[in-house]
C-alpha cells in the first residue's frame, strides 16, 4: 500500500443556508485516504458523515456550500471546481454508491438499460460492447444468470441483488476510489455481510480505495483498515481499526461501542445507550459537540474546543481523539472511561 494519498481533505467546512441560518453541518473536517485502503467513517445520523463527501464531490444540494478548506484528488484541487470539470472525476476516478439503491434506480428502465447507458457516457465505445462491458461486471458483481437478468427491472431484484447492480455501476468506469454511503442499510444480517466481503473482495481484486460510511460499528469492524469517528460535524477520534476498536479514546466511541450486543455471550445484557440528543448545527457548542451528553465533560470541555490529542505509541498509524481528558492536567483517575468491550460483527 502507498504511502502517498489518494485523497486529502483539509479543514474542509460546509454549510448549509436556510432562513433560520447557517447549518454548520461539516467543521473542519481533515482525513486522507492512501490507495489500496479502506477507510470507515462512523457516527450517528447528522453527524456530517454523508455530506463530508458529498462535499467532496461536488453533490451538495443549492443551498449547500463548501465555505472553507480542500480536497485533493492526486494533486488535483477539488474544491472550486465547476460541475463541468468535476463531472471527469465523478465516475471515472471516484465513484459513489448511494443510500437506497431502490431510489436511486429508474423504475421504468431495465437494469441492463441503465449499466449500458452509464457505461457509454463515460466510454467510446458502441452499445454491443456496452452490453459486453455491463456483462462482466454483473459477473464481477456476483449477480446470477448475468445475461437474462440485465433485461429485468429493478422492482425484479432483491435489496441485496440491487445494491451489487449499484455496485456495478459504480464499477463501470475502474475508479480508483469508491465511496460507499450506508452499502448495507436496510438489508438483513446474512445479506449485509454478504456485500460487505463483495467490496472486500472487489477491493483487493481491483485495487481501488473505498471510503465506507456508516453508523453501524459492526460493519466497520468487519473490513475497515482505518476509521474516522465523526460527531457533530467534527472528527472525534481517528486510527487503526484495531487501535480504536480496542482501545478507544474519546467517550463518543466508547458510548458507541458499549451500545452494541455481543452476539456471541450467552448471558443476558444490558446495552448502555448514549443519553440526550445531537447539537443544533445552527448553534453549535463553543466547546466539544459531545459535552452536553457526556458524563465524564469537565467545564473546559463546556468552553473551549479541544484539539486532536495524539495518543503515544499507537501502531501502524496514527492515533488521535479530540478529548480534553487527555490534556496533560486532565483528573487522571478518569481515564479508566476508554475501557470498552470486545466488539463482534456477527
Amino acid at each position: 500500500m502507498s504511502s502517498a494519498p489518494l485523497l486529502k481533505v483539509d479543514n474542509l467546512t460546509t454549510h448549509f443556508h436556510t432562513s433560520r441560518g447557517d447549518v454548520q453541518a461539516v467543521r473542519g473536517v481533515s482525513f486522507d485516504v492512501r490507495p489500496g485502503e479502506i477507510l470507515g467513517i462512523v457516527g450517528e445520523s447528522g453527524s456530517g458523515k454523508s455530506i463530508t463527501c458529498l462535499s467532496i464531490l461536488g453533490l451538495l444540494k443549492a443551498n449547500g456550500e463548501v465555505v472553507d478548506g480542500s480536497a485533493d484528488f492526486e494533486g488535483k484541487l477539488l474544491t472550486g471546481l465547476s460541475d463541468k470539470q468535476l463531472r471527469t472525476i465523478r465516475g471515472d476516478d471516484i465513484a459513489m454508491i448511494f443510500q437506497d439503491p431502490m431510489t436511486s434506480l429508474n423504475p421504468t428502465l431495465t437494469v441492463g438499460e441503465q449499466l449500458i447507458e452509464t457505461i457509454m457516457a463515460h466510454k467510446p465505445v458502441s452499445r454491443s460492447e456496452a452490453r459486453k462491458r455491463a456483462l462482466e461486471l454483473f459477473d464481477l458483481v456476483k449477480i446470477p444468470s448475468a445475461a437474462s437478468r440485465l433485461d429485468n427491472y429493478p422492482h425484479q431484484f432483491s435489496g441485496g441483488m440491487r445494491q451489487r447492480v449499484m455496485i456495478a455501476m459504480a464499477l463501470t468506469c475502474d475508479p480508483k476510489l469508491l465511496i460507499a454511503d450506508e452499502p448495507t442499510t436496510a438489508l438483513d444480517v446474512t445479506i449485509q455481510r454478504q456485500i460487505l466481503l463483495l467490496l472486500k473482495d472487489l477491493q483487493e481484486k481491483l485495487g481501488m480505495a473505498i471510503i465506507l460510511i456508516t453508523h453501524d460499528l459492526g460493519v466497520i469492524a468487519e473490513v475497515a483498515d482505518r476509521i474516522l469517528v465523526m460527531y457533530g460535524g467534527m472528527v472525534m477520534e481517528t486510527g487503526d481499526v484495531y487501535d480504536v476498536f480496542e482501545s478507544p479514546q474519546h467517550p463518543y466511541t466508547t458510548g458507541l461501542l458499549h451500545s452494541i450486543p455481543d452476539v456471541r455471550s450467552h448471558t443476558k445484557q444490558r446495552l448502555t445507550p448514549i443519553p440526550g440528543s445531537p447539537p443544533d448545527m445552527l448553534r453549535p457548542p463553543e466547546g466539544c459537540p459531545f459535552a452536553p451528553r457526556c458524563p465524564h465533560a469537565i467545564q473546559q470541555c463546556l468552553e473551549a474546543m479541544p484539539p486532536l490529542f495524539e495518543r503515544p505509541n499507537a501502531k501502524p498509524t496514527v492515533h488521535e481523539a479530540r478529548c480534553w481528558l487527555h490534556h496533560e492536567e486532565a483528573p487522571k483517575a478518569l481515564q479508566s472511561i476508554f475501557d470498552a468491550p470486545e466488539v463482534s460483527n456477527g
